[in-house]
């Protein structure tokens, strides 16, 4: 007959924990939406489906000045700024005097598809004073964490915390303490808000005299044409506030968008793009003359493979509540020469 396993203390009955943590996560408010009732039916005062009742409304307008907050925990977008915050709570009944808890610490990292990258935890403001240690009976404290969504796929928020739980003779005297951790992970998908499709076609080069090649010497600068098309592949409109090229020298880029500078300093509102719509952009890239920097490099690229590279594009946006996003492509190059 087999002899049976010694029983492990991890196999023994777990005490819960004297701390308990909460994952809230922090995003804007949403204007809330009413419904108004037709008018004609008079049975029935139209303010009574409103959600802020009052005596001058549009009935063809759905928006209330009331803003809801979001009831679940919503989609998480490349490109816009993941804030969470942390409460640590004292989970102690008031008549327990046997322990004390203390040295209350608190370790977050957030696991992306590619990395893991430690957290910075910041006070919330009407902690700002407070620092982490003691942890009475019945209180609790915050830490705010910020991460930018560089990456699509699946995150893993991950957090330690560790303290030290004291058990007291008295009220003066310990008569024994241990430390304790627990971790826990936060799982969500960081999809894309905008998809970037780009086009680069090839126009016919600018010439200009050049005196190092005699009277009669001619240099040829290379213009392309980059074309982009921007999605919105998210749940909600977005307004672009602004799409830049950060050209790759020997490159210079114009934009050829509603944010040009026109003659007549009239301003052009920023385009807002509803779930589905695409918006077209677009650039003129010239090489500049006489600029020696990366020349030497745009000709091996030329002469290996037929590609220039002209640089990335950066787009930048805001939610319909304000929430900022940002997103940069990749290196941009040309058809290959046939």
């Amino acid at each position: 007959m087999a002899r049976p396993r010694a029983q492990s203390g991890a196999d023994g009955p777990k005490e819960p924990h004297a701390v308990s943590l909460k994952e809230h996560r922090l995003s804007r408010p949403s204007l809330s939406y009413q419904h108004p009732l037709p008018a004609e039916d008079t049975r029935i005062s139209p303010k009574a489906s409103l959600a802020y009742p009052s005596n001058d409304f549009d009935s063809q307008f759905t928006l209330s000045p009331n803003v809801t907050l979001p009831p679940a925990f919503g989609s998480a977008y490349v490109g816009e700024t993941f804030a969470c915050s942390l409460c640590v709570n004292n989970e102690l009944p008031e008549n327990e005097n046997s322990k004390v808890v203390s040295s209350v610490r608190v370790i977050a990292e957030m696991q992306t598809p590619s990395q893991v990258m430690p957290l910075e935890l910041k006070p919330s403001e009407d902690e700002v004073a407070r620092k982490e240690g003691g942890l009475g009976q019945g209180e609790s404290f915050q830490r705010i964490i910020q991460f930018d969504l560089k990456e699509e796929g699946n995150h893993i928020l991950a957090v330690n915390v560790s303290y030290s739980e004291t058990l007291m003779a008295d009220a003066s005297h310990a008569a024994g303490g241990r430390v304790r951790t627990f971790r826990k992970l936060y799982q969500f998908i960081a999809q894309p808000c905008l998809s970037v499709r780009t086009k680069a076609s090839e126009l016919a080069p600018l010439e200009i005299d050049n005196k190092t090649l005699g009277p009669y010497g001619k240099a040829r600068l290379l213009r392309y044409a980059l074309e982009a098309q921007l999605e919105n592949v998210g749940d909600g409109s977005v307004v672009v506030e602004k799409t830049t090229l950060n050209a790759k020298p020997p490159f210079k880029a114009q934009t050829l968008n509603w944010d040009l500078e026109r003659p007549d300093k009239v301003g052009v509102e920023r385009p807002i793009m509803n779930p589905r719509d695409i918006l077209q952009v677009a650039f003129l890239i010239e090489q500049e003359a006489g600029q020696s920097d990366g020349l030497e490099g745009l000709q091996k690229d030329l002469k290996r493979d037929g590609r220039a590279t002209l640089g990335q594009l950066s787009i930048e946006w805001r939610s319909t509540m304000g929430d900022r996003g940002f997103l940069t492509t990749g290196n941009l190059l040309t058809r290959k020469r046939q």
